[in-house]
Formats: structure tokens, C-alpha cells, sequence
């Protein structure tokens, strides 16, 4: 077996860990959300109303989050960890929205062509598989604290990177249309369009950030996560990860289609891409 063939048995061995632990996260997380909602809505109107309005900019930012796998050069280079990312993203509004239910056949497809995996039958190593759900536990729980500890800001960065995906897709579809209009009168007004929807986009993105970026914000979030147990050496390294970036996670979101893919080696008649096989970034 040749050097090649040994990195994408490796990379083949990882997917099917991070599809199988996908599958059941994905799951897992959309009984967690009912039962979330339930219990806000038997709590309060007031509180059932505004977890379904943070709702609605998840399953937004969701769809969002899946537009790259509609596209072969985002699976020219994807991860092992990235393809897993995405399916639990898929499987996890599978049920209740047609866009993650596509995206969900769309990534069945690609990996079975691709690898030659079926993600409901991987044939993962299952030790593996519970290390990686372990660590993906412990990834959400610190994630949904950070949400918790947020409270109405998060919820409004994450309204303003929807509508700052929403005015992206917007601004490619009217570019799209421009490229193939033959009337130089709808052409302009196309790319009239393209640019309007492109400002607003970087309007919302430049709020989104300003709500984000703030030292009161920070405070506050600071506090709240260690009021809820939160250890207070990992709040400091929390806080100063985000001073460093100074943006919210929601502006990971926007597509970059434009990035040049990595060059990898494949296989020999697979017509595939050698990748990494980390499950950690």
C-alpha cells in the first residue's frame, strides 16, 4: 500500500466516526430544542415567544451554514470534521426544515459517491465514535452556556448575520442575473440590485459586530458564565480569545466561495481528495 492510500484509508476511517457521531448529535439535538421550547412556553407567553424567535434565527443561520455543500469545491477540500459538521447540521433541523432535509440527502449522496460510506451504516469504530460524542457534549454544553449568559444580545447578533446571509444570497442571485440579461436596461437595474443587497449585507454585519464588540458586553458575559458555574480560569481564556477576534461566531456563516481550494493528492482512479484526518481544527 502506497503512502497515498494509507492517508485516505485514514481520512475514510475518521468520516465514518464523525458521520456516525453526527447522525446521532443531530438527533439528540433536535429533541433537545422541542423540549426547550415546550418547557419555555409552559414557563411564560413572553418566554415561549422569544425562544421561538431565537429559533428562527438558528434554523436561518442553519441553512445558511449548509449552502457550501451544495457546491464540489467545498467538498474538494472539506475535513473529515468539517463533512460531520455539516450532516449534524443537516440531521438537526432535518424534520422541520425542507432546506436541511436537502441538504441532508445532499451529503448522503456526496459521501456515498465520494467514499463509498453510507452515513447509516459507517461501520465506525465505536470507541472512537463515543470519544467524539464526548467531546462534542462537552463542546455544547460550553456553547449553550455562552448562548444562556448572552440572553437578548446573542439573540440579536444572530438576527443580524441572518439578515446579512439573507442580503448575500440576495445580491448573488441579482449578480447572476445581471451576467446572463441581454436587455442593457434590466442588466443595470440587476446590478443596481446586487449592489443595494451587498450594502446591506455590510450594514447588518457592521451592527452585528458593534452589538458583539463591546467591553460592557464582554463584562457582563464574563459574569453571567461564571454566575453559572463556569470556571473562572476558563472565563479569562474565553474573554481573551474573543478581545482578539472581536466578532461573533454567527459571522462564520457567511459563504466564501471565492477562497482557492488546498491542493491535495487522490487516489488513483477515485477521482478524490486526500484530506486531513484530524477530527480538531
Amino acid at each position: 500500500m502506497d503512502e497515498a492510500d494509507g492517508i485516505q484509508e485514514a481520512f475514510e476511517g475518521t468520516l465514518r466516526v464523525a458521520v456516525t457521531a453526527a447522525g446521532q448529535i443531530g438527533e439528540h439535538l433536535a429533541r433537545l430544542r422541542e423540549q426547550q421550547l415546550e418547557v419555555a412556553r409552559t414557563r411564560s407567553e413572553h418566554e415561549g415567544r422569544q425562544y421561538a424567535a431565537r429559533l428562527q434565527a438558528e434554523r436561518a443561520a442553519a441553512r445558511a451554514q449548509l449552502t457550501p455543500v451544495y457546491r464540489a469545491e467545498w467538498w474538494d477540500r472539506a475535513s473529515a470534521e468539517d463533512i460531520g459538521r455539516a450532516y449534524t447540521t443537516a440531521r438537526a433541523w432535518n424534520g422541520v426544515d425542507p432546506e436541511a432535509h436537502r441538504a441532508t440527502q445532499r451529503i448522503r449522496d456526496e459521501v456515498r459517491t465520494r467514499y463509498g460510506i453510507d452515513v447509516d451504516q459507517a461501520g465506525a469504530d465505536p470507541a472512537a465514535v463515543r470519544d467524539y460524542l464526548a467531546r462534542a457534549e462537552a463542546v455544547r454544553q460550553q456553547a449553550e452556556q455562552e448562548r444562556n449568559a448572552a440572553g437578548d444580545e446573542y439573540l440579536e447578533v444572530q438576527l443580524l448575520a441572518t439578515e446579512a446571509e439573507r442580503a448575500d444570497r440576495a445580491a448573488e442571485v441579482a449578480r447572476e442575473a445581471a451576467e446572463h440579461e441581454p436587455d442593457p436596461a434590466e442588466r443595470e437595474r440587476a446590478q443596481g440590485e446586487a449592489a443595494g443587497q451587498d450594502d446591506r449585507g455590510d450594514v447588518a454585519r457592521t451592527e452585528g459586530r458593534a452589538t458583539y464588540d463591546s467591553a460592557e458586553r464582554r463584562e457582563a458575559f464574563a459574569s453571567d458564565l461564571e454566575r453559572v458555574g463556569v470556571d473562572r480560569e476558563i472565563v479569562a481564556t474565553r474573554v481573551r480569545a474573543d478581545v482578539s477576534q472581536a466578532k461573533p461566531a454567527t459571522d462564520a456563516t457567511r459563504t466564501t466561495a471565492t477562497k482557492a481550494p488546498r491542493a491535495r493528492k487522490g487516489r488513483a482512479g477515485r477521482g478524490q481528495q486526500v484530506q486531513r484526518t484530524g477530527l480538531d481544527r
